[in-house]
């Protein structure tokens, strides 16, 4: 079972999470649920956010890595080894399970869109 964390909470933890993060000069997050993180984070430490994939800019400094939730941190390692080179600060908001889903996560469907609904 999930629970489903509103725009307020999520606002209130990333504040709180990002209160000491001083040392980075750009963010990216991995996929969409790091692109959302990394915007927020852009907007409260008033950074430039770049897209995930992009080619580092190592003349901002240090780059801020951050996803929403991480489960296995699978995705973080492989994206902090994506920007070894730009000395990655990698922030999770989240630790899963339980697991978490988020305001803007649309219920899944229960069938694939080229599967008749029976």
């Amino acid at each position: 079972m999930s629970r489903v964390v509103s725009q307020e909470e999520f606002a209130a933890r990333i504040c709180s999470i990002l209160a000491n993060v001083n040392d980075c000069g750009y963010v990216t997050g991995p996929g969409r649920s790091g692109a959302v993180a990394a915007v927020y984070a852009s907007h409260i430490l008033h950074i430039p956010f770049i897209p995930f994939g992009s080619k580092a800019p190592l003349h901002l400094g240090r780059i801020l890595l951050i996803d929403t939730a991480t489960e296995s941190g699978q995705t973080l390692r492989k994206s902090a080894r994506r920007y070894a080179h730009a000395n990655p600060r990698v922030i999770a908001c989240y630790s899963e399970p339980p697991r978490v889903m988020f305001w803007y996560e649309a219920p899944k469907p229960q069938f694939y869109r080229h599967e008749v609904a029976a």
